[in-house]
């Protein structure tokens, strides 16, 4: 669980940093299948890639929508701040598929070259917990300002190596810009400087990184391992900000070859789970491309939206499309919200349905304290796993009117084989009185008003499927 309000503080941050500068793996399937009987109900794990787009095991292109749950403080795992069954319960009702699972570095290495085995496992119970309810599990290593010792949390104080420069009580945001010795931690980690065993500090995260790795490898359910979020770049942060390359060249000369190392260690021990790697954190910002993930990095790119404007909001998402699709790699949005206002969710959720990117609301304790706004803000329809490459969806809150069109081939251009059901989320929280559904090219195979609604193909000759969907209906 978080203890920051992200959304307020991080238009600080762009605030402070704009006027304080002068600068205005081939396609993958799983390597398994379940048996292809029963009724489908929504994405089966394991979660491959097909270019752009995540895909189920049965190929379906998979649309995620869900929450962070990050505990930053001692002891750092989800079940000591209280998430059990209930908490489970309440995302898969509300049609939530995936949580952003935050892994505290600080708790998994407390000490040089000793990872905590018993925190790894109170971290798996909540990783099985979700499980049992369908819910995908992306493992993200978290730190916001470093660590404690420089007023943010993440990485424990033996990881901070600033060479004595000044450590003021700045806090989050405003210590990105105004703590030396935080941004020479950051250099030195990206340097790859040996901690006091004479390790280096990659060297000791990948250390801890492949021991997550092997505890979760054959757990279907695991979406895959982010390296970090969000990355800074250290004292030179104010290129990050110059339009249109920002942070290319910082990136390639400090991440890739990070990335590149983490992704050795988790392809060693699987090839199924991949790593989620971030652009620098001024890129949530909207304001500058990204040279990530890389075409053949064989990463996701995972990308945050904390712009100060719609305008801001838009190019966010837009860069992030935009890079996704020039690398042939899959993209989701991890972070975004940190607000229960309705009109601000529903804005920030129609972006990025608009660009058919997978989301994670930041976070699950932002909406427990307002539990009705935050559901009625991100609670939509969308589509679970579809039978083609969704081209367009949409969705109206006020009027409830839902919009889908994909076309009838995967992304690799060929059908589905026969049978085989698109999976709609319809939420009773949006339509409480029932709805009624339009659709060509397919033909409805669920009951009516169903919350999972599902689709079949009509003929081989089908190219396109069109969904349509009001409020209201005969529930029988």
């Amino acid at each position: 669980m978080s203890v920051w309000r992200r959304g307020a503080v991080f238009v600080a941050l762009a605030a402070l940093v704009v006027g304080s500068t002068a600068w205005v793996r081939p396609a993958s399937a799983p390597s398994h299948r379940p048996p292809r009987s029963g009724v489908n109900r929504g994405p089966v794990a394991p979660l491959g890639e097909a270019g752009r787009w995540l895909v189920d095991a049965e190929g379906r292109v998979v649309v995620l929508h869900g929450v962070n749950e990050v505990e930053k403080s001692a002891p750092y795992y989800p079940a000591a701040g209280g998430f059990d069954e209930d908490d489970a319960r309440l995302l898969a009702e509300n049609g939530f598929t995936t949580v952003r699972l935050g892994v505290v570095v600080g708790g998994l290495m407390p000490s040089p070259g000793v990872v905590d085995r018993a925190y790894v496992e109170n971290l798996a119970q909540t990783v099985d917990l979700l499980a049992r309810h369908k819910i995908f599990v992306l493992l993200d290593f978290h730190q916001d300002g470093y660590g404690p010792k420089y007023n943010g949390n993440g990485f424990p104080d033996w990881m901070g190596i600033d060479d004595g420069l000044p450590n003021p009580p700045a806090q989050f945001p405003l210590y990105y810009v105004q703590n030396p010795a935080m941004q020479r931690a950051f250099e030195s980690f990206w340097q790859n400087r040996p901690a006091v065993d004479g390790r280096g500090l990659q060297d000791h995260f990948v250390d801890g990184l492949r021991a997550v790795v092997r505890r979760f490898r054959h757990q279907p359910y695991v979406l895959g391992y982010e390296l970090m979020n969000e990355p800074w770049p250290g004292a030179a942060w104010e290129p990050c900000l110059v339009p249109p390359d920002g942070c290319a060249a910082a990136e390639q000369e400090l991440l890739a070859p990070f990335h590149r190392k983490a992704t050795a260690a988790v392809w060693a021990l699987t090839r199924t789970q991949p790593v989620y790697v971030e652009p620098f954190v001024l890129f949530n910002f909207g304001q500058t491309g990204t040279s990530l993930p890389g075409p053949r990095s064989g990463n996701v790119l995972s990308f945050h939206s904390y712009a100060l404007d719609v305008a801001g909001e838009e190019a966010v998402v837009r860069h992030a499309v935009a890079a996704a699709v020039r690398d042939q790699r899959p993209l989701v949005a991890t972070e975004f919200g940190a607000s229960t206002e309705v009109p601000a969710l529903q804005r920030l959720t129609g972006q990025l349905d608009g660009g058919i990117v997978s989301w994670m609301f930041w976070s699950y304790d932002d909406l427990l304290d307002d539990p009705a706004n935050a559901l009625d803000g991100l609670v939509r329809p969308y589509p679970l796993a579809v039978t083609g490459v969704p081209t367009s969806t949409a969705f109206d809150p006020v009027a409830r009117v839902y919009d889908l069109v994909y076309s009838a081939r995967g992304p690799d251009g060929r059908r589905y084989r026969g049978g085989l059901d698109t999976v709609v989320s319809v939420p009773e929280r949006q339509y409480p009185d029932g709805y009624t559904v339009t659709v060509t090219g397919a033909r409805v195979t669920s009951s009516p008003c169903a919350e999972q609604l599902t689709l079949r193909t009509r003929s081989v000759r089908t190219s396109e499927v069109r969904v349509h969907i009001t409020a209201g209906g005969t529930c029988r």
